[in-house]
C-alpha cells in the first residue's frame, strides 16, 4: 500500500443517504424571557445546541442549512421568518426539522375551532402576559408551515401544553408555568385523549412529537445538564433506538426509545412524563447509521489511526468502513462516489471509535479538507450466499466465475449483486441472469430450478 503526504483522521458527523435530498432544520431555544416575572428556564438553550450538533454529526445537516434562534433572537417575527425560510429553500423531496424548547401556555380560544375553548401557545422572547397577542398560537404556526412543501417534516416540542403545567420544570425548583393574565391559562383539557396540537399541526407530510401528556411537566435535569424529554432524542439520532438493528432510525424508533428513556428517568426522580406522538410519517428515517459524513483533520503522513464520531453498540472492532468522495452538480443530479480509502475498526470506546487506514484508493483525486460535506464513510458488512442450481451450473457472481454448483460463498459484501449460471447441457439456456440482495451478516440461501428451452 503506497504512503501519501495526505493521511486524514476522520470525525463522523453525520447520515448520508445517496440522493438529491436536502435537510433543512429550524431551532429555537429560550433560558431568559424579557418579561421579569415569567419564570426563566436553565437548559432550553442548551438543548438547542444540542441538538443542532446532533442533527449534524448524525443525521446528515449541514450547518449552512441550520438556523438556530436562540434567547433574544428566538421573538416571534424570527421565528415566523425562520418557518418561511424553510418552506423558501426546501422542495417536496427535501427533509424538514422543527424543534422549540421553552415556555407554552394556553389562551382562550378566539375562533371556535378548539373543543375545550382555549388555544395551545408558544412563548416567545418577547412574551407579554398582559397580552395574549404576544404568543404564538397553534393555529398561526400550522398556518405558517403550509408554506414548506416538503413531505417530511418532523416536529419536536420540548414545552408544556397543559393550562396548570404550562412551561419545562427544573426537578429540584419544583414547577414553573406561564399562565396568561388576559386568558384563563389554569384550564385543562375537557378531553384529555385528545393531544391539542393535533388539531391545528398536523398534515400528512408531519409527524409531531411533545415532551409530556397533557396534565404533565416537562422536566430539566442539573445532572443532564439538559431537558430530559430533549437529551433522549438526542440519544436516539445517535443510533441508540435502533430496535431492529438495521443501521436505521426511523421517527417510530425515535420516539419508542425517547418515550422509554424519559418515563424510566423521571420516574427515577419521582416524577411523571410521558411524551406524546401524533401524526404520519412513522416510518420516516431519521438516520442511516451505516452512512456518515465525514470532516476531515490532516494530520502526519506517517499515522495511520483514524477517530470516528460513533461508538458504543453501533460500532464493533474489525468493523470496515469505505470513505468515499461524493462528486454532485446540481442538488437534482445523482450522485456518484469515488473510494478514498477503506478504514479498519480497532478500538471501541462509548462515544467515538479508533480505526487505521488499511487501504488505499485516493490515486490522482483531488483531496480539500475544508470542502465540507464531500466525504461520507459507509459500514461494509459481508455475507454468506448458499447456490443450488437444477441441474448444475457454472456460477459466477458481478462477472467472476465462482465454480459449479452447489456452492457456499463466503464474504459476499452487502449490497445488490449480479449472477449468472451457465449451463453445458443439451435443452436448457445457455445462461441465466438474475439480480439478488445480500445482507451483511447472515446466510442467503438461493435454489434456482432452471427451466428447460421452449423449442
Amino acid at each position: 500500500m503506497k504512503t501519501h503526504a495526505i493521511l486524514l483522521g476522520l470525525l463522523l458527523l453525520t447520515s448520508y443517504t445517496l440522493s438529491a435530498k436536502e435537510k433543512y432544520a429550524l431551532i429555537v431555544g429560550i433560558n431568559d424571557y424579557e418579561h421579569p416575572q415569567i419564570q426563566d428556564l436553565k437548559y432550553s438553550e442548551a438543548d438547542a445546541r444540542y441538538l443542532r450538533d446532533i442533527l449534524i454529526r448524525y443525521a446528515r445537516y449541514q450547518p449552512n442549512h441550520i438556523r438556530i434562534l436562540l434567547g433574544r433572537e428566538a421573538t416571534y417575527s424570527n421565528i415566523k421568518d425562520g418557518i418561511y425560510w424553510l418552506g423558501e429553500s426546501t422542495k417536496k423531496e427535501d427533509d424538514v426539522f422543527f424543534y422549540f424548547s421553552g415556555h407554552g401556555t394556553r389562551v382562550d380560544d378566539m375562533d371556535g375551532n378548539e373543543q375545550d375553548g382555549l388555544d395551545e401557545a408558544f412563548c416567545p422572547y418577547e412574551t407579554d402576559l398582559d397580552k395574549t397577542a404576544s404568543v404564538i398560537l397553534d393555529d398561526e404556526i400550522g398556518y405558517w408551515f403550509r408554506r414548506v412543501r416538503s413531505s417530511q417534516v418532523i416536529v419536536i416540542l420540548d414545552c408544556c401544553h397543559s393550562g396548570g403545567a404550562a412551561g419545562r420544570s427544573l426537578e429540584y425548583e419544583g414547577e414553573k408555568g406561564v399562565v396568561m393574565r388576559t386568558g384563563t391559562g389554569s384550564r385543562g383539557l375537557l378531553d384529555p385523549d385528545q393531544d391539542p396540537y393535533s388539531r391545528d399541526l398536523t398534515v400528512d407530510n408531519k409527524f409531531i412529537i411533545t415532551a409530556s401528556d397533557a396534565d404533565e411537566q416537562s422536566y430539566e435535569n442539573p445532572g443532564l445538564g439538559h431537558g430530559v424529554f430533549t437529551y433522549y432524542i438526542g440519544e436516539a439520532i445517535r443510533g441508540n433506538a435502533d430496535a431492529d438493528n438495521d443501521k436505521k432510525i426511523s421517527t417510530r424508533e425515535m420516539f419508542e426509545y425517547t418515550k422509554e428513556k424519559t418515563i424510566e428517568f423521571a420516574r427515577s426522580i419521582n416524577k411523571k412524563q410521558t411524551p406524546i406522538k401524533f401524526g404520519s410519517l412513522e416510518d420516516a428515517i431519521i438516520v442511516e447509521i451505516s452512512r456518515q459524513l465525514c470532516s476531515l483533520r490532516l494530520y502526519d503522513s506517517d499515522l495511520k489511526r483514524i477517530w470516528l464520531g460513533i461508538g458504543g453498540d453501533l460500532v464493533q472492532p474489525d468493523d470496515l468502513f469505505i470513505l468515499k468522495k461524493s462528486m454532485q452538480g446540481a442538488r437534482d443530479l445523482e450522485i456518484a462516489d469515488i473510494k478514498i480509502f477503506k478504514i479498519e475498526i480497532t478500538t471501541v470506546h462509548e462515544s467515538y471509535s479508533e480505526g487505521i487506514i488499511i487501504e488505499e484508493y485516493y490515486r490522482n483525486i483531488s483531496i480539500d479538507p475544508s470542502n465540507y460535506g464531500e466525504y461520507y464513510a459507509e459500514r461494509l458488512a459481508f455475507g454468506t450466499m448458499h447456490i443450488i442450481t437444477e441441474p448444475w451450473a457454472m456460477v459466477y457472481l458481478d462477472g467472476d466465475e465462482l465454480g459449479p454448483s452447489p456452492i457456499i460463498v463466503n464474504n459476499v459484501p452487502e449490497g445488490d449483486h449480479e449472477i449468472e449460471f451457465r449451463i453445458r447441457i443439451l435443452g436448457y439456456p445457455d445462461r441465466v441472469m438474475k439480480r439478488i440482495f445480500v445482507p451483511g451478516d447472515s446466510i442467503t440461501r438461493i435454489v434456482e430450478a432452471i427451466p428447460r428451452r421452449q423449442e
